[in-house]
């Protein structure tokens, strides 16, 4: 769907900070004023083209083109910018103390990374061709790590070892993954489930249109329990991120994640279904003057198994 003529020309005034090198962030926090992050140190400047009205119309605008709403009503959005992978998020004035629209858009690397720009942190116990034969054998893979960790460039570079051949359907709230198969299917919905298409819809759909892996942006409340139903009904070579701190954290925000969206299940019950659905969970890290780094990896059955020899009492207090 291409975007109208207003969008358009509302984007123009964008552009040049899209371009800007090393820039990560834009932020803007009241009229005329915009933070950019560059080489994660903020620079501020003004710019008179980004007044009231053109902040708002440029959010209004822009939700339309994804089929939202974004007012008094329905007072932030979260989406992309067409046909790029630069995610926006925007505050209505009605909800902010100064009364002033707030807009953040995060503006992904450019640089393709290759896997061995992840450094193998020393006490791994895995190598890269280990890291390959994962993907390769179609295993569920859990990415997990903080803000700005690497997670998503991480899983790009293992994309690059899929088989051409096969058949992906991918589903995010966000177009960040780069996927080389010719014979693909990327489905974007929103991060509001209060709209016409959900994670639920884009799933569904996904399991129905013939694919040989289904992959998902970003595992999070609201598609939790979906993700590791997949994972549980033959959908091999799935992966996804996570935001936690450790691999074993990971499972603990698995199980938050569940429970946050009304799951009654019992948490013993949630992470055997966890180690039922996921092989591995890789941690990401960034460490400063050594780069991105893989820092760990579960091997989430063998685990699991330690665990159940603990018993389930055990396994409550390990989370």
């Amino acid at each position: 769907m291409r975007e109208s003529l207003v969008l358009q020309s509302l984007l123009k005034v964008w552009k040049p900070y899209f371009k800007i090198e090393n820039a990560t962030e834009i932020v803007v926090n009241k009229e005329k004023e915009v933070w950019i992050d560059i080489n994660n140190k903020f620079e501020r400047r003004i710019d008179e083209n980004l007044n009231e009205q053109f902040l708002l119309d440029f959010v209004e605008q822009l939700a339309t083109h994804r089929n939202l709403f974004f007012n008094i009503n329905t007072p932030h959005l979260s989406c992309s910018i067409p046909n790029t992978n630069i995610r926006v998020q925007a505050l209505h004035p009605s909800i902010t103390t100064n009364n002033n629209l707030s807009l953040t858009m995060r503006i992904p690397s450019n640089k393709l990374f290759n896997l061995r720009d992840f450094k193998l942190d020393s006490n791994l116990g895995y190598n890269y061709e280990d890291l390959i034969n994962f993907i390769i054998t179609k295993k569920n893979i859990l990415v997990s790590g903080g803000t700005g960790s690497g997670k998503t460039s991480f899983i790009n570079s293992l994309l690059n070892f899929l088989q051409l051949n096969e058949r992906i359907i991918s589903i995010e709230d966000s177009s960040e993954l780069r996927i080389n198969n010719p014979n693909q299917v990327n489905i974007i919905v929103s991060k509001n489930d209060q709209t016409a298409y959900t994670y639920k819809d884009g799933l569904n759909d996904a399991m129905r249109m013939r694919p040989d892996r289904i992959f998902v942006g970003e595992i999070d409340t609201r598609n939790t329990m979906l993700f590791l139903r997949l994972s549980n009904t033959g959908h091999d070579g799935m992966v996804s991120t996570i935001h936690a701190n450790s691999v074993e954290d990971a499972i603990h925000a698995i199980t938050l994640n569940a429970k946050f969206n009304g799951s009654d299940i019992e948490v013993s019950t949630l992470i055997e279904y966890f180690a039922s659905a996921i092989d591995y969970v890789i941690q990401i890290k960034k460490v400063k003057n050594q780069g991105r780094i893989i820092h760990s990896i579960l091997d989430v059955k063998s685990h699991y198994r330690d665990l159940l020899n603990k018993g389930k009492n055990e396994i409550r207090e390990l989370i």
